[in-house]
């Protein structure tokens, strides 16, 4: 990560992507230049060259990805995560009562690639906010806490106030002492607050999860919530992953 800037076209082509991946029957070229808030003349030039090399495919005037995204993700073997299951989460969500979330690094920002437990409301405000600001969230806070110390000062850099980055490089330390990290999640719903813990693979971690919860269900519960998830932690990679995750 260290200094790297964003790029404009980069940045709207993933969103692109993006957007379509988490849109089960697709976009069409009017709502995708809506959710860019970008000219549909300019979104059109994107989506039909992503179509031209496969990246995305139209379906009835609908745009859903196409192919080469698989494809590249077989080839290089790189699965984000390997030990956790869509029905590993339904099992932490039932055993604590609450939604369970998955949240893996995506650039500087934590992105739920999969979910369990949720209510509908829960469900519609996380689909529509599945890619947040790493320092935003619980489990992002974990991702941010877990990273190179360069690559960590680079994130927290990005805050336009000192002393919020300054606190942010404490949070961090604390995080990584105790394992786990408390925040609200009023990215997604005022009421909620999650608490989260990372996922390691091969001594590396790829991942966090987190319980989420009406904030004070969190507070009253939180040594429940953090045993919950240390219990589910050491127990999930004697659980086989199933191919069928995904919310």
């Amino acid at each position: 990560m260290g200094n790297r800037q964003h790029h404009r076209t980069v940045d709207r082509v993933a969103a692109i992507l993006e957007a379509v991946a988490n849109s089960a029957p697709g976009l069409t070229l009017t709502q995708l230049a809506a959710r860019l808030d970008a000219p549909v003349s300019s979104v059109q030039k994107l989506v039909n060259g992503l179509a031209a090399v496969g990246y995305l495919d139209e379906q009835e005037r609908h745009f859903v990805l196409g192919p080469a995204p698989h494809v590249l993700t077989v080839r290089s073997g790189r699965v984000p995560v390997r030990s956790v299951s869509h029905s590993a989460l339904v099992s932490l969500s039932s055993a604590a009562g609450c939604a369970a979330l998955l949240a893996v690094q995506v650039g500087d920002s934590a992105v739920y690639v999969d979910w369990a437990g949720t209510d509908e409301p829960f469900d519609y405000a996380l689909s529509r906010s599945l890619r947040s600001a790493l320092p935003r969230t619980a489990a992002g806070r974990v991702l941010l806490a877990s990273l190179p110390e360069a690559d960590r000062r680079a994130v927290v850099a990005q805050e336009p106030d000192t002393r919020t980055g300054v606190d942010l490089l404490a949070e961090a330390a604390e995080i990584r002492e105790q394992g786990y990290a408390v925040v609200d999640s009023g990215h997604a719903m005022e009421t909620m607050a999650a608490v989260a813990v990372p996922v390691t693979e091969s001594g590396r971690v790829v991942a966090a999860v987190a319980l989420a919860a009406p904030s004070e269900v969190v507070e009253a519960r939180l040594p429940d919530l953090v045993r919950t998830l240390g219990e589910w932690n050491s127990t999930r990679g004697r659980t086989s992953p199933d191919p069928a995750s995904g919310p």
